[in-house]
């Protein structure tokens, strides 16, 4: 018995030393693979305006090489969110590459009013520069100097001594120049041309391969043929009926239904080539551009990791017209599909299949068209920020005897402090009583004066939201926002975003290729955490301003 014990004994301590060894080698492998082996190309995609609902209610006319792809090998996070506003396009693409928030990078929206101008400014807008392959007269002033942190973009150049690319493209300068960083190249199309344009920020001239693609004449032949839907009609029933009275139309087209007869819309009425914008088939002229960048710049063929970054935006114009319900949507995400489905037999070809990391998000959802809703019962409406200017000035001239309001931007208010200073009044005091004041509004949901928000902290909520979407030196004196289901403006057709509700702050985040594992997660992320996953996959230092934490460990 003695000697069965002691065999059995060494046979386990055997067993368990040979388990040590798988268990080193494993570990070795993985170490190996994190400091000696990287992908060669980082493919970063944002769907300007996709709501994460489509791929569901589409998922029957999907084809199964884009999308389900994406969902079937890669990896979903079901429960991906923003966590500030407003949500809008310059922040969102800030938040994805920065991995951060607008109170740390600064772009607190599309725009914003200036105190020192007297006037709003575009989060691309840097003067000293010019554009590049652009038409006469094109202001070029353009730039990624109003990004106050760096991107994940900008660590790996610094991290490669620059011998890693990156390269960026939009239909929208802001959706093409943020990605890019401080760093890398930056390319979007100029309407009035149809052409792919830079600024002097980054080129004196165009490369030779955008020049040539130019050439082509691209966006004169998507525009040279009606828009009509990919399949019949009466086949796209998630979407309500395509005559409808919820959708804006293009010029005098009436009814906006399909066909969209684009030549004539361009003949008769002297559209130029940012009819494009408004239509599905700009994302079609940016794919061929995506694919000439990457063989025009030898991504992902090269000895160091490159990161090619895509803004699809075709969803945000169609979106802004017509709205989620559309059949014009529906159309424009099932011909997107087919375009992911493109890039990535695409990127198997060139860069090999599994040596490629690709990302896919968006920079903020839609609601449905508030009419649309309040037609079905559901509370909604417009407010009219004209209307709030007028009354909040005429509520400040009633209680102080002076209007101390420079501009309402942004769903800021922001105030004259001089003027405040010159009437002995506490700047604290104008804040809450306007505060106050703008409660008693219909359709305001919620203010918080700017003493409030740089002197406490919320830590979950709508308030928390605001709270991150708030920079000190930026941001006005009253953040406020809408009620639910509210639109800025008067009655219009097509939807709008910059809401703190989900229906703008829940975003698609897909993980597909290199080392990431199918799964599914509804585990609660933050779009923020993107950049600090990319840059943990890749060895690479965070970001200067990343709050976002990385979302590597779920997806092995």
């Amino acid at each position: 018995m003695k000697s069965l014990a002691i065999g059995i004994l060494a046979s386990v301590l055997m067993l368990m030393g040979w388990s040590t060894t798988l268990i080193a080698q494993e570990q070795s492998d993985e170490l190996h693979r994190f400091y000696e082996e990287k992908p060669a190309l980082v493919v970063g995609i944002i769907v300007d305006q996709m709501r994460p609902d489509y791929i569901d209610r589409y998922w029957d006319m999907l084809s199964d090489d884009g999308f389900r792809r994406l969902v079937g090998e890669g990896f979903t996070f079901t429960h991906a969110k923003f966590d500030y506003m407003p949500t809008a396009t310059g922040a969102g693409h800030a938040g994805v590459y920065a991995g951060t928030t607008p109170s740390e990078h600064g772009a607190i929206g599309n725009s914003w009013f200036v105190r020192e101008l007297g006037r709003g400014m575009n989060v691309i807008e840097v003067p000293g520069y010019e554009g590049v392959g652009s038409a006469p007269g094109y202001d070029g002033s353009k730039g990624p100097g109003n990004l106050l942190t760096t991107t994940f973009g900008d660590e790996l150049r610094l991290h490669t001594n620059k011998r890693s690319k990156v390269v960026s493209m939009s239909r929208k300068d802001r959706g093409a120049i943020i990605p890019a960083g401080h760093l890398g190249d930056a390319y979007w199309y100029e309407a009035s041309t149809g052409n792919f344009v830079t600024s002097t920020f980054y080129h004196d001239e165009l490369p030779e391969w955008v020049a040539s693609f130019n050439s082509r004449n691209l966006a004169q032949f998507y525009l040279s043929e009606p828009w009509e839907t990919l399949h019949p009609i009466e086949n796209y029933t998630a979407s309500i009926a395509d005559d409808n009275p919820y959708e804006r139309r293009y010029v005098e087209e009436v009814p906006p239904v399909f066909p969209h007869n684009l030549p004539v819309l361009v003949e008769e009425y002297g559209l130029d080539p940012g009819l494009l914008s408004y239509t599905a088939f700009s994302d079609e002229l940016l794919l061929e551009f995506a694919l000439a960048a990457i063989e025009g710049e030898s991504l992902g063929v090269r000895d160091v990791t490159d990161i090619l970054a895509i803004s699809f935006s075709a969803l945000d114009g169609v979106g802004h017209m017509f709205g989620p319900a559309s059949v014009e949507v529906q159309d424009t995400f099932l011909r997107l599909d087919l375009l992911i489905a493109r890039l990535l037999t695409h990127l198997d070809e060139h860069a090999g299949e599994g040596n490629y990391l690709l990302f896919l998000t968006s920079d903020h959802g839609a609601p449905h068209v508030p009419e649309y809703l309040t037609d079905l019962g559901i509370p909604g409406g417009y407010v009219d920020l004209d209307e709030e200017e007028k009354a909040v000035r005429a509520f400040m001239t009633e209680t102080w005897g002076e209007d101390f309001l420079l501009a309402i931007s942004n769903f800021q208010l922001y105030f004259d402090h001089a003027a405040i200073d010159r009437a002995g009044l506490e700047h604290a005091a104008v804040e809450v009583k306007t505060t106050r004041f703008l409660l008693t509004r219909n359709g305001v949901a919620g203010a918080l004066p700017a003493n409030v928000l740089a002197f406490n902290e919320f830590t979950r909520g709508i308030r928390g939201w605001v709270q991150y979407g708030y920079h000190q030196k930026r941001s006005g004196d009253v953040m406020f926002w809408l009620e639910p289901h509210t639109n800025r403006g008067t009655r219009y057709q097509g939807t709008d975003h910059n809401a703190p509700w989900v229906y703008d702050t829940h975003a698609p985040m897909h993980w597909y290729g290199w080392t990431v594992q199918a799964g599914r997660s509804s585990l609660p992320v933050f779009i923020s955490d993107i950049a600090s996953t990319v840059a943990n996959f890749l060895g690479s230092p965070l970001p200067s301003g990343n709050t976002g934490n990385p979302m590597n460990r779920y997806m092995k």
